[in-house]
């Protein structure tokens, strides 16, 4: 852990980038880069991550045993390399990438991804050359001053047990062709689906932290907007930043709910103490980012969802 230690101190610059929360100026460079340092060796040391070396490239990696569980193949998600950006050459960079791979299928990996932003340009392209396509590309919208935020007020509460059959269908029907579920061909459509429906009501089960959905008289709660808070995170920042992570409105019946779900889930989380809320989606999504802008949010980052699949 010591060795490791070290290793992740020698590329802290270059994981500036993949700090969840880059795009906050409040939070300076040393929050950030240690907050991704301590979260690499808290999950090693929880046994929830491990790695692997090859010339002095270290790949940090998991096992995705739900995901594994699941999809009835086994998932890995690659998180980190972590190598000097000076020093290292490509081809090295590409020789260890190889190595790396080779040992993901010695272990027997069908699907392997990452999630990388796209400052990591030389990582992308050694990953590209080693055959990890790129399947999504995905933008951070942010918000700030949320105490200036103001909008008008809709009737909407919390899902509970009894929405679960109606939102997975929602879920399962209103799909997005671009996430990664649906746009990597290893997923069949209906497994996607699927999987997205199986989300939902894990998040109403508690995976999430909340999850909202409509409450006005005669309007049936065909859709919903997920969040989490994470107030554990508020300490290491000094800053209270929270997530709206998944969405799905009837087309046919609660058309417009989008953003009003948008909006009152900007209320609920500012009333749970947040400073900033940010949220993904994917590039393609055009309508989204004219929602998210006239609410006041911004683009902060960009990053690629690269992913490999394994000859079984």
């Amino acid at each position: 852990m010591e060795s490791l230690g070290n290793i992740i101190n020698e590329c802290l610059k270059s994981l500036f980038f993949y700090s969840p929360y880059s795009f906050i100026k409040e939070i300076s460079n040393d929050v950030q880069t240690n907050f991704v340092k301590n979260s690499i060796l808290e999950s090693i040391q929880n046994n929830k991550s491990t790695h692997f070396t090859s010339n002095n490239i270290v790949f940090i990696y998991s096992y995705l045993d739900w995901d594994s569980n699941y999809f009835k193949f086994k998932n890995y998600k690659l998180q980190y390399m972590l190598y000097d950006r000076k020093t290292v050459s490509q081809s090295e960079l590409i020789v260890a990438t190889e190595s790396f791979s080779k040992f993901l299928k010695d272990e027997e990996c069908e699907y392997c991804f990452i999630e990388i932003p796209s400052e990591d340009i030389v990582s992308i392209q050694a990953l590209n050359t080693c055959g990890f396509r790129l399947i999504e590309t995905r933008l951070t919208y942010y918000r700030g001053n949320l105490e200036t935020f103001s909008n008008e007020h809709y009737s909407v509460r919390e899902a509970n047990q009894s929405d679960i059959t109606n939102l997975k269908e929602v879920a399962k029907t209103m799909r997005n062709d671009y996430d990664r579920f649906h746009a990597d061909t290893i997923f069949s459509t209906e497994l996607a689906d699927a999987f997205l429906s199986t989300y939902i009501e894990q998040s109403i089960k508690g995976f999430v932290d909340y999850v909202m959905v409509p409450a006005e008289k005669d309007i049936p709660a065909d859709s919903f907007l997920t969040a989490n808070y994470f107030k554990k995170d508020w300490p290491l920042l000094d800053c209270n930043v929270s997530k709206m992570v998944l969405s799905a409105v009837s087309s046919q019946t609660n058309r417009g709910w989008y953003k009003k779900l948008i909006s009152e889930m900007t209320y609920h989380l500012r009333e749970q103490d947040a400073q900033y809320i940010y949220m993904n989606t994917q590039s393609t999504n055009r309508a989204v980012f004219h929602t998210w802008e006239t609410l006041g949010y911004k683009l902060g980052a960009t990053n690629h969802v690269l992913a490999k699949a394994f000859d079984k």
